[in-house]
């Protein structure tokens, strides 16, 4: 394992951040106070970054706490909160999103910029909903017409509703990590492709597998289901119906 960095070189990074000014040895504490958040923010990104690249492996929860002593419940509990502190760019080198096409990645990247502009540490199912919805011309859009809803009335919506998730722990860092919900819904993608590539359309379905997020509550309150949407779906694609899941 490479040496981890001594308390001197610590230090010293300390007072190199304060070079150019007098020295101050209170807003030093302030500066070594921030230096251990970062570093606890990193530490945490790093524990994050590889359960994600265990389960993209195909590692179960139970595989990943079994060597710990923890149960299936008990490693996704100790382990989930650390995967919020994951960028769309970390999922992307944990090999997470690897079957998604260009259009669900860039859906992922306009999510995280808009958490990022409402001042949001995490991205919410919202945010994400809202990236589904901003090509007028996407499948998702389609099939909100289908149910007779207009998608700006969805984007409105989505403005008066409030986040429905707990918030995540402030970190002050530059892009927001992946909130729960979206991370849900994500994992609903993967699943509802089944194998295949993961399009902005599966991320859609992924979103209305989860009513009781953000963006489920708004959906949900517009007559949109999962079921139904995914009639809609392939009936413009030209294919038939599936029977009861």
């Amino acid at each position: 394992m490479p040496q981890m960095p001594t308390l001197s070189e610590l230090a010293g990074l300390v007072v190199l951040a304060g070079i150019n000014e007098p020295r101050d040895p209170v807003r030093q504490i302030a500066a070594a106070e921030q230096l251990a958040s970062d570093l606890n923010m990193l530490g945490n990104s790093l524990i994050g970054l590889f359960v994600e690249m265990a389960r993209a492996e195909g590692c179960s929860w139970a595989d990943i706490g079994a060597p710990r002593g923890l149960s299936k419940q008990g490693a996704q509990q100790r382990y989930a909160p650390f995967l919020a502190w994951l960028t769309v760019d970390d999922l992307v080198s944990a090999g997470v999103v690897q079957r998604f096409d260009e259009e669900a990645l860039r859906c992922l990247r306009r999510a995280e910029t808009r958490a990022g502009q409402y001042g949001r540490d995490a991205v919410d199912s919202g945010d994400l909903l809202a990236a589904v919805l901003d090509d007028p011309a996407g499948l998702a859009g389609a099939v909100l017409r289908g149910f007779d809803v207009d998608p700006s009335d969805v984007r409105a919506a989505l403005e008066r509703e409030p986040d429905s998730e707990q918030p995540v722990e402030a970190t002050g860092r530059t892009r927001p990590g992946i909130g729960p919900d979206a991370r849900r819904a994500i994992d609903g993608a993967v699943a509802e492709a089944d194998g295949h590539g993961v399009a902005a359309a599966h991320l859609f379905l992924g979103l209305l597998r989860a009513p009781g997020s953000r963006a489920g509550k708004v959906l949900t309150d517009h007559g949109v289901t999962r079921r139904a949407a995914l009639a809609i779906m392939l009936g413009l694609a030209g294919r038939s119906t599936p029977g009861p899941a």
